[in-house]
C-alpha cells in the first residue's frame, strides 16, 4: 500500500471546481462530511476523506488525510467528480448522504450587496 509520502505533490493539495460538500452516514453510524468535484490541477474527479477543518474565508477544506482542498468558484456538478464520489461511497459503505453545500457557500459570496 502506498503511503502519503508516495503521493505526488500536485495530488496532495488539489484545487476543485464545480464542487459539493456532502454529509454521509456509514454502515457503523459514523457521520462525516466530504468534498468532491473536478480536480483542475490533475484534470480528474476527486472525493475527499472526512473534512477536519473548513476555512470559509480561504475556501479550503482540510481533511483527515491532511490534504488541503482549495474550492474555486461556485459549487456545481462535475460528472467526473460525481463519478469519483459514487465510487468513494461504494468503497466506504455509505448508507445515506445529504448535500450540505449551501452551509459552505452563499450566492452573496459571488455577488456581495
Amino acid at each position: 500500500m502506498k503511503s502519503a509520502m508516495d503521493v505526488p505533490d500536485n495530488y496532495k493539495n488539489p484545487t476543485l471546481r464545480r464542487w459539493r460538500v456532502i454529509e454521509v452516514v456509514s454502515l457503523d453510524g459514523t457521520r462525516s462530511r466530504h468534498v468532491y468535484g473536478h480536480d483542475i490541477t490533475n484534470d480528474t474527479g476527486r472525493a475527499s476523506s472526512p473534512i477536519k477543518e473548513f476555512d470559509l474565508e480561504a475556501m479550503t477544506a482540510t481533511t483527515q488525510s491532511g490534504r488541503i482542498y482549495k474550492l474555486e468558484g461556485a459549487p456545481g456538478n462535475a460528472r467526473n467528480g460525481e463519478d469519483a464520489w459514487k465510487n468513494w461511497c461504494h468503497i466506504n459503505g455509505v448508507v445515506s448522504e445529504v448535500d450540505v453545500t449551501n452551509e459552505y457557500f452563499s450566492g452573496d459570496t459571488l455577488f456581495p450587496h
